[in-house]
């Protein structure tokens, strides 16, 4: 890039008006130029980037440096130790409108203990914690490079997303020193730019510019706000770190008069698949006495594996419903989007589980041939790959581009080879095992009806037939449900309206068709529904038995006789 092969060559502070007047034409580039090159290269992050290298790097004539243009500003200077540790600050005033750019206005830096101008007025204001020499462990006595940077618009802050920067953005570091993890804060406060009046606000951050996040690109992230508060319009935030600081506005999805509808369909449909997974894994409690008889080692397996499968599907339903839009808590909007991933992968992985189950019953006709450690194993697939995947996904070094700023779910990257190939490959492997299972099905029926014992086969080709039925239907309906909901990131409108529609339908009838195929119409379940009507028909019966013996018994001087009443007619 020419701007940092100048910076490599020359750091006087004529390079610096010089790079200064370059990256303000830069900002007044079309954006669509500005998105094409930070998707290619991330032009416009490195040009940020080259900025703070040259101030760290600037050779001062005197004590400081201050320059502004229309679009950028920056201003570097040497203080001591003891002056850091008073407390340093950084502030804009622009000129009488706010409209214009940042060369109409004045920068002036200050002191916690001096500050010429009250920062009430101020459009925008940086204030370092005293004493934060002891927090970064500043031990030499020389002089310190403190600078702060300045943007007028979000130009050169490139991040494809359903929201806006509404503020200037203000920027400072200290030179060669490690500014995270402050045990004191740094305020920063903003006065939004007064053109920027969007519609349909969903929520107000204040965010910082994380260089490392999608894959090194950037993007906006509210990691490291430890407090934010709103007075009269005016926004003030707490950051334990050093960087480019604004307050964010996401925006509505952009469903329009649909929003409360969806929203009341999405409630519904998760209440409703809850409630049917919750009665389904409730009826393999009742009737326990049942699953104690099942002959054969398949059916069992069937039995456990649909009980992970329900817990599963239970625990994504609830994360989705409590934590999808959770953006307001950096942490638990990182969890929610990590256990979405990990019971997402762990269902799909359960689906496959119980195709493997078929497929062996399948084949194996004899239940010998099958290992009695069967579930473990599959438990230790189905809950161990998901864990260790979402866990080196989402560790500590890639929290910032593990999840989105819009929701709590993945970030690109992640989502792309983290979530959508391992769930493709689980899908394409399901309907290989299905396919196979068919085959042999169709190719055993031609047989069956010549080879004695035909009943017992055709016991077992109606157990595997009717369960292969079952898991089919669940997984196409779970994998077009969340294909659906993959849309959503489209941009046209329309079309997301009706994927929209769509994911809230296919998602409530998820658990309600669970709980019909493996709750209403399963064997053991009839079996325990009839065998307590049953019961409540012969309590009842009994009870009347015995009101129609006692008023019938009469009491003699030698005992009870069991003579008739005299309301009962001689026949």
């Amino acid at each position: 890039m020419l701007i940092q092969q100048i910076i490599n060559v020359s750091q006087t502070e004529e390079i610096g008006d010089s790079i200064l007047t370059t990256i303000d034409n830069l900002m007044k580039v079309d954006s669509a130029v500005l998105e094409q090159s930070q998707q290619d290269r991330g032009g416009p992050t490195r040009v940020v980037r080259s900025l703070e290298t040259f101030s760290d790097t600037l050779a001062l004539t005197g004590d400081s440096y201050t320059s502004l243009r229309p679009g950028v500003a920056l201003q570097a200077s040497d203080i001591s130790v003891d002056e850091l540790d008073k407390g340093q600050g950084f502030s804009f005033y622009p000129s009488g409108n706010r409209s214009d750019g940042l060369a109409e206005g004045s920068v002036s830096g200050f002191t916690v203990d001096d500050v010429r101008e009250p920062l009430e007025t101020a459009d925008i204001s940086i204030t370092l914690p005293a004493n934060i020499s002891t927090m970064v462990q500043i031990n030499n006595t020389a002089d310190v490079r403190v600078s702060y940077t300045l943007y007028n618009d979000s130009s050169l802050f490139v991040q494809p997303s359903q929201g806006a920067v509404g503020t200037r953005i203000v920027g400072s570091r200290i030179a060669g020193l490690p500014m995270k993890n402050l045990t004191q804060p740094v305020i920063v406060t903003f006065t939004p730019l007064q053109d920027f009046s969007p519609d349909g606000v969903r929520n107000v951050r204040c965010v910082f510019w994380d260089f490392e996040a999608e894959a090194g690109q950037g993007a906006w992230s509210n990691e490291g706000c430890v407090d934010q508060t709103e007075d009269n319009g005016r926004y003030t935030c707490s950051f334990n770190h050093l960087t480019n600081f604004a307050v964010f506005f996401d925006l509505k999805d952009g469903f329009g008069d649909h929003e409360r509808v969806l929203e009341i369909i999405t409630t519904i449909g998760c209440i409703v698949s809850i409630t049917g997974l919750v009665l389904t894994l409730l009826s393999f409690i009742v009737t326990t006495k049942y699953n104690r008889r099942i002959v054969g080692a398949h059916a069992k397996n069937q039995r456990l594996v649909l009980i992970n499968l329900c817990v599963a599907l239970l625990a994504i339903l609830v994360t989705f419903l409590a934590g999808i839009n959770q953006t307001a808590s950096p942490i638990g909007c990182t969890v929610a989007a990590a256990f979405l991933h990990f019971f997402l992968l762990a269902a799909l992985i359960w689906m496959a589980m119980e195709a493997v189950n078929i497929y062996l019953a399948t084949v194996m006709v004899f239940d010998h041939y099958v290992t009695r450690n069967f579930i473990y194993k599959a438990a230790a697939v189905a809950w161990g790959f998901p864990f260790l995947l979402a866990l080196s996904t989402a560790g500590p070094s890639n929290l910032y581009e593990y999840r989105s700023n819009k929701y709590c779910w993945l970030a690109r990257i992640p989502l792309q080879y983290a979530f959508l190939l391992p769930a493709g490959l689980i899908l394409l492997f399901n309907v290989v095992v299905f396919s196979i299972v068919m085959y042999k099905l169709l190719k055993r029926e031609k047989k069956q009806k010549k080879l004695t014992g035909a009943k017992k086969n055709e016991a077992d080709h109606q157990w595997v037939l009717r369960h292969l039925r079952r898991a089919f239907s669940i997984m196409v309906l779970f994998g077009l449900t969340w294909l659906f909901g993959f849309f959503f990131v489209i941009d046209d409108n329309t079309a997301r309206t009706v994927f929209a529609y769509l994911f809230c339908i296919f998602n409530t009838l998820q658990g309600l068709f669970i709980f019909l195929f493996h709750c209403v119409m399963r064997e053991d379940v009839q079996k325990w529904r009839k065998e307590f009507l049953c019961k409540g028909k012969k309590k009842n019966h009994y009870v009347v038995n015995r009101s129609t013996f006692s008023s019938s018994a009469t009491r003699t001087p030698q005992g009870i006789s069991l003579k008739p009443s005299p309301s009962v007619s001689k026949a």
